[in-house]
C-alpha cells in the first residue's frame, strides 16, 4: 500500500533536512486525501506531521549553534609511530584530555575564532621534538588531525663578543660549526644567530675577528658572552674563553724565555 511504502522510505531517512522535506510532502498528500471527508481533522493531522518533521531539523540547528567542537589529535614521532608522552596545546588555550591513541580538545562555539582557524601544537621536550597542525572549525563538530613531530631547530643564540679587557668587538664573525650561517657583531659587539637546535640543547659557538678567536659550548636560547684572544693566550679560570693552545710552549713566552722554578741549594759541609 502507498502508506506502507511511505513509512518504509521514512525509516531510511536520517538527515534532519530530509526528514522535514519528507514530512512536508507526506502531510500535503495526507491532507489532500482526507480533506473531502474530514477537512478539519485532515489539516490538523497534516500540521502535526509537519511539526514532527521539522523538529529534528530545529533540534539539529539548535545543537549546532550551542554545541561543542570535539577535536581529536594524534601525534606521531619521527619514526611515524604514535607518541603518548607529548605535551599538546592549542592556539586558543584550553586543556586537552587524554583519549585512546591521542588527545581531545572540547571547544565551545563561543571561543571559536572569527575565521575558525585553530593551530594545535605538540612537543616532547626531552627529545627536542616539536610539531603543529592547523584546522578550521566549521560544520564538522568532530574534526580530527595528526601532528608529525620533527627535530626542533627554532632556538636562537644571542650575545656579545668582547676581548680580554671586556671591550666590545665589532665586525666579529660568529657561527655554529657545521652550518653556513654567519652573524657579524654590531658596533656594540652584539649578535643574533640561529642555533639550529632546540631551547636548552647544547651547541658549540665560535667567533673570530682577525687574529682573535674564541669558542664555547652554550645552551641554545640563552644569552652568552664570547671572549676573544690570540691563540696561545692563557685560559683564565672562570672566563668563557676557549682558544687553541700554542703548538710549542716556547711560543707562549717572549724571546723564548721560559720561567724557571726556584731551586733549593744545599750547602756542602767540610769534613
Amino acid at each position: 500500500m502507498p502508506w506502507e511504502k511511505a513509512l518504509e522510505i521514512a525509516s531510511h531517512t536520517t538527515h534532519p533536512a530530509a526528514i522535514a522535506a519528507f514530512a512536508a510532502v507526506l502531510a500535503t498528500a495526507f491532507g489532500i486525501t482526507l480533506r473531502a471527508k474530514k477537512p478539519r481533522i485532515a489539516w490538523l493531522l497534516a500540521a502535526g506531521i509537519i511539526v514532527l518533521g521539522l523538529a529534528p531539523l530545529a533540534a539539529s540547528t539548535f545543537l549546532q549553534s550551542r554545541g561543542v567542537y570535539r577535536v581529536r589529535i594524534s601525534v606521531l614521532g619521527i619514526d611515524k609511530q604514535p607518541v603518548d608522552d607529548a605535551v599538546v596545546t592549542s592556539s586558543i588555550g584550553g586543556e586537552p584530555k587524554k583519549v585512546e591513541n591521542g588527545w581531545e580538545f572540547d571547544i565551545p562555539p563561543q571561543t571559536r575564532p572569527a575565521d575558525g582557524k585553530v593551530v594545535l601544537f605538540a612537543s616532547v621536550k626531552n627529545a627536542f621534538l616539536t610539531g603543529s597542525s592547523a584546522i578550521v572549525l566549521a560544520d564538522d563538530y568532530y574534526p580530527t588531525t595528526t601532528i608529525q613531530l620533527l627535530a626542533d631547530t627554532s632556538a636562537m643564540i644571542r650575545g656579545d663578543v668582547v676581548d680580554e679587557h671586556r671591550k666590545s668587538i665589532a665586525g666579529a664573525q660568529v657561527s655554529i660549526p657545521g652550518y653556513s650561517d654567519v652573524a657579524v657583531t654590531d658596533q656594540m659587539g652584539n649578535f643574533v644567530l640561529a642555533a639550529h637546535a632546540a631551547d636548552g640543547q647544547i651547541v658549540q659557538v665560535r667567533a673570530q675577528k682577525d687574529q682573535l678567536v674564541g669558542s664555547m659550548s652554550v645552551p641554545a636560547g640563552k644569552s652568552v658572552e664570547l671572549i676573544l684572544a690570540r691563540p696561545g693566550t692563557k685560559h683564565k679560570e672562570g672566563s668563557n674563553l676557549s682558544v687553541k693552545p700554542p703548538e710549542n710552549i716556547l711560543n707562549a713566552f717572549p724571546h723564548n724565555r721560559i720561567p724557571l722554578s726556584p731551586r733549593r741549594h744545599s750547602s756542602s759541609r767540610m769534613l
